[in-house]
């Protein structure tokens, strides 16, 4: 072992790092169309934070197979995909959510659907979530959306709890029993957007 080295030394620059980082203010994440150079990075972000779901398999099956044609998905009519960057990290690409009709529907019919919103897990707990989706519900209506559904899953507790906040309320599927319910997508409905 090195007789100069001093273990605090490390810690003092890495303890600054992340002081600055829970410092981070709403202008250091920035909230943009997604660019064609940052599919990969949305599609990675995605995938890495979804995967370790039980449902990862079943109920996200819809997600993980979107990300296979990510770029069409989000470049036809009445789609959009939304990044959040982190200003201070060049930009860096951490978080997204993705609008689109709902699934068999042509944009006409004025019904959409959030999709894909996901944050790295160490910007969870700042707000960035819900800026994500208010501006998701924003860019829903200028594409001309009157009703917006989302899905779920049963264990995203702060995702759902997120979603009510918004005005989206749980579409129930009657009396199903209980184990069945924990098993099964939530879906999520907001009535009427308003322009």
């Amino acid at each position: 072992m090195n007789e100069n080295f001093d273990p605090s030394s490390g810690f003092s620059s890495h303890q600054e790092s992340v002081n600055g980082f829970l410092a981070m203010n709403r202008d250091d994440i920035l909230i943009e169309p997604i660019q064609i150079a940052e599919a990969w990075a949305a599609c990675d972000i995605i995938r890495r934070n979804l995967q370790g779901y039980e449902e990862a398999g079943s109920v996200l099956a819809a997600t993980f197979r979107r990300l296979d044609g990510f770029q069409n998905v989000y470049t036809t009519a009445g789609a959009r995909f939304l990044v959040a960057k982190d200003q201070v990290r060049e930009g860096l690409c951490v978080g997204g959510v993705g609008i689109g009709p709902l699934q068999g529907l042509p944009p006409e019919e004025g019904v959409g659907e959030i999709r894909d919103l996901v944050l790295e897990e160490i910007y969870r707990g700042r707000g960035i979530g819900s800026r994500l989706l208010k501006r998701a519900i924003e860019e829903a209506r200028k594409l001309g959306y009157r009703r917006l559904y989302l899905e779920t899953t049963p264990q995203m507790h702060n995702a759902r709890h997120l979603f009510i906040r918004f005005g989206f309320r749980p579409i129930t599927g009657g009396q199903a029993k209980a184990d069945l319910i924990e098993r099964l997508p939530c879906y999520f409905v907001l009535e009427e957007l308003k322009a």
